[in-house]
Parts: C-alpha cells; sequence; structure tokens
C-alpha cells in the first residue's frame, strides 16, 4: 500500500504543526509533501523526524516568502497541477492536513482522509477583510472565484475529520458535508501545577488583529487589575498605546518562561475565536482557570469545574465575567481543573486516530489490507 501525506504550509511550529506530528508518529508515509516549506531543518525534523518533504510549488509560491499567501488567486491552479503530477505515483492512502488547498488533493481512486486543522480558507470567508486589502484589494473580484473553488475542493476528500464541533458545523454549513470530530493533540504532559499563585491575570498569543487582544487590554485597562500580555505581532505597538499601567507586555517568550507565567497565575482570559484553543487546555493543565469569549470551540472546553464564559464579544461582558470569577475564585480546585485538560492529550489523540483510518482502510481498501 502506497501512502501520501499532504499539508498546506510549514513555517513554524504550533498547534497544527502538532498534529502533523502526532500523525507522523503513528504512520509512515511513501511521499511527505507541503505546498511551502519555510520551516528550519530542526523544526522540520521535530515535526517529521528524518524524513524528506516535497515541496510541492518550489519555484512559484517560495518566491514571495512568508508573503505567499499573496498568491490565493493562483492556488486553485497551484491544487490541479499537483493533482496531475502526482498521478503516476498511483497512490493508496493520502492523509492530508488542511487550513486551505490540502483538502483539494485528489489524482484517482486513493482514499483521501483530510484533517481540517481549522475553519479553511478563511481569507476568503469570515476574514476576507483582513486579507483583501493593500495589493490583494485590486484582486478582490476573485472572492466569489474562490469560495466556488474552495467548496468544489471539500469535495475531492473521501471523509472529512473537523477539530472541533464549531469547525464540524461550519463545514457543514459551508460545504454541506458530514464530519467526524477529532480534538488536537495538547501537551498536557509538559504544564504543571504551581505551589504558588500571584495575584496578576494572563493571556497569551499572536497579538494580531483577529485574536481580540484590543478587548482583553481594554478591559483591564479599565479595572485596573494587572495583566501580562504574552506574545508579538502587528498589533503589539497599537496595544501598548492603549494599555494602562498595570498591563505588562512581554512580547515572545519561549515555552519554558510561558509555563511558568501561566501556572502562577490567577487565570487567564482570552477574547478571540478559535477553531479549537490550545492555549486554554494548556492553561488548565497548569490547573489555572480560565475566563473566555463563548464563540468558536471555547464551550466545549471550558466547564464550570475550570473557567467561566462570557457572551458579548466586548470588554463590559469580559469585566462582567470578572466579577463573577473573582466572587468564586476559592472554589476552584486545581488538580480537578488539571485533569478536564487530560481529554486533549497526544495519546488519545493518535488512538482516534489510528482506530478512524484503521476503521477506513477495512471499509475502503479491503484488497490491500
Amino acid at each position: 500500500m502506497k501512502k501520501a501525506f499532504i499539508t498546506d504550509w510549514l513555517d513554524k511550529y504550533g498547534g497544527a504543526e502538532r498534529v502533523v506530528s502526532a500523525i507522523n508518529e503513528i504512520y509512515e508515509f511513501d511521499y511527505y509533501y507541503a505546498y511551502v516549506n519555510k520551516m528550519t531543518l530542526e523544526l522540520q525534523k521535530k515535526t517529521f523526524g528524518n524524513r524528506d518533504v516535497n515541496v510541492i510549488s518550489s519555484r512559484i509560491m517560495s518566491l514571495f516568502k512568508y508573503k505567499f499567501r499573496i498568491l490565493m488567486p493562483f492556488f486553485p491552479y497551484i491544487i490541479k497541477k499537483f493533482n496531475k503530477q502526482t498521478k503516476q505515483n498511483e497512490i493508496d492512502l493520502v492523509i492530508s492536513s488542511s487550513w486551505t488547498m490540502s483538502k483539494g488533493y485528489r489524482s484517482g481512486n486513493e482514499l483521501h482522509i483530510c484533517y481540517l486543522q481549522a475553519r479553511n480558507f478563511k481569507y476568503v470567508w469570515e476574514e476576507a477583510d483582513l486579507y483583501f486589502k493593500g495589493p490583494l484589494k485590486l484582486v478582490s473580484f476573485v472572492k466569489g472565484y474562490l469560495q466556488r473553488f474552495d467548496i468544489e475542493s471539500a469535495r475531492n476528500p473521501d471523509y472529512l475529520i473537523s477539530n472541533s464541533v464549531f469547525v464540524q458545523n461550519w463545514v457543514k454549513e459551508r460545504y454541506k458535508r458530514d464530519s467526524v470530530v477529532i480534538y488536537p493533540p495538547v501537551d498536557v504532559e509538559d504544564f504543571y501545577i504551581s505551589d504558588t499563585t500571584d495575584d496578576y491575570y494572563v493571556t497569551v498569543g499572536r497579538l494580531e488583529p483577529y485574536k481580540r487582544f484590543d478587548i482583553v487590554v481594554e478591559a483591564f485597562t479599565q479595572n485596573k487589575k494587572k495583566l501580562v500580555v504574552i506574545g508579538d505581532g502587528t498589533q503589539s505597538k497599537y496595544l501598548k498605546s492603549i494599555a494602562g499601567v498595570n498591563i505588562e507586555f512581554t512580547g515572545y517568550l519561549e515555552k519554558t518562561k510561558i509555563k511558568d507565567y501561566l501556572s502562577k497565575s490567577k487565570a487567564f482570559v482570552f477574547a478571540g475565536v478559535e477553531d479549537f484553543g490550545i492555549v486554554i487546555v494548556e492553561a488548565h493543565a497548569s490547573g489555572v482557570p480560565t475566563i473566555v469569549f463563548s464563540g468558536g470551540a471555547a464551550n466545549e472546553i471550558v466547564t464550570p469545574e475550570n473557567g467561566l464564559c462570557y457572551n458579548i464579544q466586548n470588554a463590559e461582558s469580559l469585566n462582567s465575567k470578572l466579577i463573577d470569577f473573582e466572587n468564586q475564585y476559592l472554589s476552584y480546585n486545581k488538580n480537578k481543573i488539571r485533569e478536564s485538560s487530560l481529554k486533549f492529550s497526544k495519546e488519545r489523540f493518535k488512538n482516534e486516530i489510528r482506530t478512524y483510518v484503521e476503521s477506513l482502510k477495512v471499509k475502503c481498501l479491503p484488497h490491500l489490507n
């Protein structure tokens, strides 16, 4: 049986790359493909071991380095070209990891199982206004075409896996397709409960507009409670300009320092809409309660035992929920909070993926088992 693994682009080691790494711990593939690979050799080895990754569109997309998304109007052409190129490989099983492009793979009669890392191709759906600006505003007229192509691409996999119920519902609405839910792996064993709790709140992530750190900063500027903001991004300068003196910005930190800040914090706060929300689980793995916006997959992670959700995405709603949190703070149990994170472990993910893929191999490829 010939097997191939396909992913969109590789540039860092985050939550999506942990999914890729875990899948590659389960299966040895004959072919490894990525549309763009900007990873360092160290990170690539961390993700794929010693396996070579074939870059699908090196001459076209890599010319734009980290701004390869500017080539969005050409994604359909690139996908179709790759499908033709790999037809001769006679692949039997494809597992893809898709944010945008990889779900579009189809070269023959292979069994294609696609793990959707998020609501796909958000650049032409919910986040179109964020991406079709500047030079891309000139080609915003292709948005409708790209939406239609995205829907067409979503028909190519035989089976879809969503990374949350939130994404599963989105897939049903946008693509009119069913999918199973397998939550992504979180390295919960790497986090720990601290013996001490300091009097500050913490938030972590890339400081980008869609993450809505502006809401968190506004809320804490109003309530004057100590807040530590961990991360860097295009909004860093703006957020600092609107922040009160009670708010500390650390910039980018190594994981060991993030773990220390998390474990000693009073609570983790967040205002964005996450397709899953790995950092929420990491806070719980540290025994820390969370106060997060109820949009996205937050309600699938946060329970009365480990935190609170607020229902309106603004500073007033967050501050109102902070009052509720402080009134019941002493009722939280660090060990129980950590326990709630264990169901998202890496071993759980690997077992669920293996069970699902093997069942489909028996069903769809009985002659090769």
